[in-house]
């Protein structure tokens, strides 16, 4: 096996160690398994994942600094200039680097069925550091009166509320007995789309449909959202995908395209392979050992 087989080997079982940390929501564990694939050799995608996992424990000055390195390194990156725009207003309003870890959504929350589900936009949307706050996927609180259907973050602060016709029908389901989950489907701008899907079907509605007609909203696109749920580690480059197809294509930078042509140029250091893949292995056995 020659040494750019073996550099591309160790790049992929990274990469599938990374995503699978990530959709464990073991962030702390990912930011390493990342780092370790930019000890290998500069790659955009790697750099994006840390900020996108320190993003995930709200470490928001340290999102910061790993998507600067980002720009450093690939001064065009789409996602990365995306991010630190974000990081740039919630610096601009003083928020403060958040100490709860959001909970994200039960994938299975995701499974669209016809009338057992609804994707709908909030109204009275909350404070913006509260909206900038908010991650695709994540789980939201459900609170109601005889009125309004708020829904609210972790921490309890007003994300939005239901418009009235469809809170008033999920008020009297909810009353009879049945209940609701609800994650955030997609964030643009001040713009907040939420998937709300019955869990529980109470013997009182067993022939009763939760969202009929049009009350269930644009449920029928939501194929253009699910791309942000729920593999929210990969979440920034697919929500991007629309806008990276229409800007001019981004080209690895000379150094990146030489190493991993096995002719790296320069007096770059090389990449302690062995050592790397030493390490891969003895976390490995301790899985295995759990």
């Amino acid at each position: 096996m020659t040494r750019l087989d073996e550099q591309m080997r160790l790049r992929k079982r990274l990469v599938e160690q990374a995503v699978e940390l990530a959709n464990g929501e073991q962030w702390e564990e990912a930011i390493a398994v990342n780092r370790r694939l930019v000890q290998v050799g500069q790659d955009a995608d790697a750099l994006n994942r840390i900020g996108k996992a320190l993003l995930e424990l709200g470490r928001f000055e340290e999102a910061q600094a790993a998507y600067n390195e980002t720009l450093r390194v690939y001064p065009t990156n789409v996602i990365a200039r995306k991010n630190l725009n974000r990081l740039s207003q919630l610096a601009n309003l003083k928020v403060n680097n958040r100490h709860i870890m959001r909970p994200h959504a039960d994938p299975q929350l995701f499974v669209v069925e016809t009338g057992r589900t609804a994707l709908t936009s909030l109204t009275n949307i909350g404070t913006r550091d509260t909206v900038l706050r908010l991650v695709p996927g994540e789980a939201l609180k459900l609170e109601y009166d005889e009125k309004d259907v708020r829904l609210l973050d972790s921490e309890g602060r007003l994300v939005g509320q239901l418009e009235p016709q469809l809170a008033q029908r999920l008020i009297t389901v909810i009353q009879g007995g049945n209940q609701y989950q609800v994650a955030v489907a997609n964030l643009d701008g001040n713009q907040i789309k939420v998937l709300i899907r019955e869990v529980f079907q109470s013997a009182n509605h067993r022939n009763t449909v939760s969202f009929p007609g049009k009350l269930s909203g644009d449920i029928n696109s939501f194929r253009t959202y699910q791309r942000d749920l729920p593999s929210r580690y990969e979440l920034d480059e697919s929500e991007l995908l629309e806008e990276e197809d229409l800007a001019v294509e981004e080209t690895l930078e000379p150094e990146e395209e030489d190493f991993f042509r096995g002719t790296t140029t320069g007096e770059e250091e090389e990449v302690g392979l062995e050592e790397l893949e030493a390490d891969i292995k003895d976390d490995d056995d301790d899985d295995d050992d759990d």
